[in-house]
């Protein structure tokens, strides 16, 4: 009796298992663990499972397509139109997208020149393709490693991110009209290719147009919950439309499953990290990992160890994939510090997913061995390995710096009192009045570590100020932005950012009338004592998805003040019934609190 899905239970397994294996072994990415897994349990060792595996085959190819999708979905394109925070002269300089398009240039250079010296001494068939394969970058390293050190939505982190995706991209280009000149030779067909753009910007303009419109974003809103998703869907729906597209027109699939990514990033905007974490799960929760392990079951270790070429040809490659992103990141000083110009060098020669994708289209072409293809997943698998010891080394978290630290910007009274209270609760504050020139926002955030910014607030008289001062603070990475608004025409533009908006002409009566339902509120915000805080948390604990509020019993004198679900902010009542992704605002003491955030999140 044939057990079809045996292989794939026991890839699910170590899928599950290899986390927690390496839970201890903070140094080794779990992506390296996976790899090394399917390598005990392929050909190459035990024999368990065998690369023919049709079901694996495709849940792999899957998993490798989703990486793609993630990391098309992780550019935020408003900093490509933010100002720089320094000077006039660096603005083109400071530009993520500048510094990216630079670094990669030289990259291309130096990638040519190792190559050929390859192929001089024999070590290689084909230059170009080798050339192709240094030139890449592993996006699956580089998003978790500055996602992990929140630094992905700063100026220096999107820096690092465009870089990635700058050499991934292109370099998935190149590989694909490189494949077509080798298949079918120089001809109109390759033309095709970039006919991938065209429903990019097609679904992008009257999709942009069709979710602002009330109706469209009722129905999402609707249909966004715990049985429909539909945003999720939709969203699975683009990468495979992309996917099919890319096939029609001769294309690997990876590019358009990363255009896939770039519509859905462009449709978004920043502003609903629920569907964000939904995906996130999805992809890293199962078929990206399952990819990773495959790699390690197609891994052939004995055609590696029977040839001598390729034990001289490892060292070789593994010295320039280190050399060429290490020269090529100096073009970052113009913008950064050179700790942080090294560090980036060496997360940027982290390589794992598109060099293995790349090697295996070299293998099947012939112009790739199977010892080169061996070597190169050695090479992935060591620099996936050192790269981000290597920057978190160069780059060590602060963790002298106090919990809370604001940033405030504005010259009108209330920005003041605002300031005030929140000293009066221990917090630090930073209190700006300009955005350039001498103190200015620029150089009071960049005195101070972004991960440890809690909060950002624009308390100008002008929503023109304080949606420039969000910008600015968002371009270096402060996360929770909060900004008064004026006029609520302007929210559109707020939202953009992610900006959390107080319009006083549309809040009032709400505050007014749940002080009312509430009496003892009122103390507990004007409370300056250091047990009571406001805290927000998130709900993800699926028993609680479909309770009504007053079903929920919260430890102590915890209030629940607000709910906020996608775009729309309830003032909740004991009736409201709670649905995953739900973001509650509770007010209490801090053991209250920290009661009802276990309770919330499933804890």
């Amino acid at each position: 009796m044939e057990h079809r899905f045996l292989p794939l239970l026991l890839v699910v397994s170590l899928v599950f298992l290899v986390p927690i294996l390496l839970s201890r072994v903070r140094r080794v990415p779990v992506v390296v663990g996976e790899i090394l897994a399917g390598i005990i349990v392929g050909p190459s060792i035990l024999g368990w499972v065998h690369g023919d595996e049709p079901t694996l085959e495709l849940l792999s190819e899957i998993g490798f397509a989703f990486l793609m999708f993630l990391s098309g979905l992780e550019i935020d394109f408003s900093l490509l139109f933010t100002p720089a925070p320094r000077g006039a002269a660096m603005k083109k300089r400071a530009n993520p997208l500048w510094l990216a398009g630079g670094s990669f240039a030289l990259t291309i250079l130096l990638a040519v020149g190792f190559s050929f010296g390859m192929a001089s001494l024999s070590l290689i068939r084909d230059p170009w393709m080798m050339m192709l394969i240094l030139s890449t970058t592993s996006l699956g390293i580089v998003v978790p490693v500055l996602k992990e050190r929140n630094l992905l939505s700063g100026r220096f982190g999107q820096t690092l991110l465009f870089s990635a995706l700058l050499a991934d991209f292109i370099t998935m280009f190149l590989i694909t009209v490189y494949v077509g000149i080798r298949s079918t030779g120089l001809s109109l067909e390759i033309l095709l290719i970039g006919a991938l753009f065209v429903p990019l910007l097609l679904f992008y303009r009257f999709g942009s147009k069709s979710l602002t419109s009330p109706s469209v974003r009722q129905l999402l809103m609707e249909l966004s919950g715990a049985t429909s998703q539909i945003k999720v869907r939709g969203a699975f729906a683009v990468m495979v439309a992309f996917v099919v597209l890319a096939e029609m027109v001769g294309a690997e699939l990876i590019l358009g499953a990363f255009l896939g990514g770039v519509l859905i990033s462009l449709l978004i905007g920043a502003g609903d990290e629920a569907l964000r974490h939904k995906l996130d799960a999805i992809g890293y929760g199962f078929f990206i990992p399952l990819f990773f392990v495959y790699v390690g079951i197609r891994f052939d270790l004995s055609a590696f160890i029977h040839d001598p070429s390729a034990w001289i040809l490892l060292p070789v490659l593994l010295f320039a994939s280190f050399a060429i992103k290490l020269i090529s990141a100096l073009l970052f000083r113009f913008a950064f510090s050179w700790r942080k110009t090294l560090a980036s060098g060496f997360l940027l020669s982290a390589r794992l997913s598109l060099i293995i994708a790349a090697s295996a289209i070299g293998l099947r072409l012939g112009v790739i061995s199977e010892s080169t293809n061996a070597a190169v997943i050695l090479v992935a698998a060591l620099t996936a390995t050192f790269a981000p010891f290597f920057f978190n080394s160069l780059l060590p978290e602060d963790s002298s710096a106090p919990r809370h630290l604001m940033i405030l910007y504005g010259k009108s009274d209330l920005a003041t009192q605002v300031a005030r209270e929140l000293q009066a609760h221990g917090d630090k504050i930073c209190h700006v009045t300009s955005l350039d020139g001498a103190d200015s926002l620029s150089e009071c955030i960049e005195t101070l570590p972004p991960a440890r910014i809690h909060a950002f607030l624009a308390l100008s008289d002008e929503d023109k100020e304080n949606l420039d001062a969000c910008r600015i603070a968002h371009a270096h990475g402060v996360r929770h932005l909060l900004a008064l608004v004026y006029d609520p025409r302007a929210l559109p533009r707020f939202r953009d950012f992610g900006v959390q908006t107080f319009v006083p002409s549309l809040y009032r009566s709400a505050l007014i009338s749940l002080m009312a339902r509430n009496p003892a509120m009122f103390d507990l915000l004007t409370s300056t004592t250091d047990d009571r805080d406001l805290r927000e948390v998130d709900l993800t604990n699926r028993f609680l998805d479909g309770k009504r509020l007053r079903e929920i019993t919260f430890a102590g004198d915890v209030l629940a003040l607000t709910i906020q679900r996608g775009d729309e902010r309830i003032v909740p009542h004991g009736t409201t019934r709670l649905a995953l992704g739900d973001r509650l605002t509770l007010l209490g003491s801090l053991e209250a609190l920290s009661e009802a955030e276990s309770l919330l999140s499933g804890g």
